[in-house]
């Protein structure tokens, strides 16, 4: 099996990325929702919800970076 090394590197990248933000993110919505009295089933939705939406936003980002990279 051939590894392409600049897709293992925006793989790398993406992730990481996703872990550094994940952590802030899921400190904050736990706060909102554990103060607004959300029940597990509704703090597991919002999360869901705020991770998706994060996660497109984020993985768009660096798909356009690596793009640009590799067009320049």
């Amino acid at each position: 099996m051939k590894v392409d090394k600049a897709a293992l590197k925006e793989t790398l990248h993406d992730v990481f990325l996703g872990v550094v933000i994940a952590l802030p993110i899921s400190f904050f919505v736990l706060t909102i929702c554990k103060g607004l009295e959300f029940t597990t089933m509704a703090t597991s939705v919002t999360q869901t919800i705020t991770f998706t939406l994060i996660a497109i936003v984020r993985k768009y980002y660096v798909r356009l970076f690596y793009k640009n990279k590799s067009t320049n």
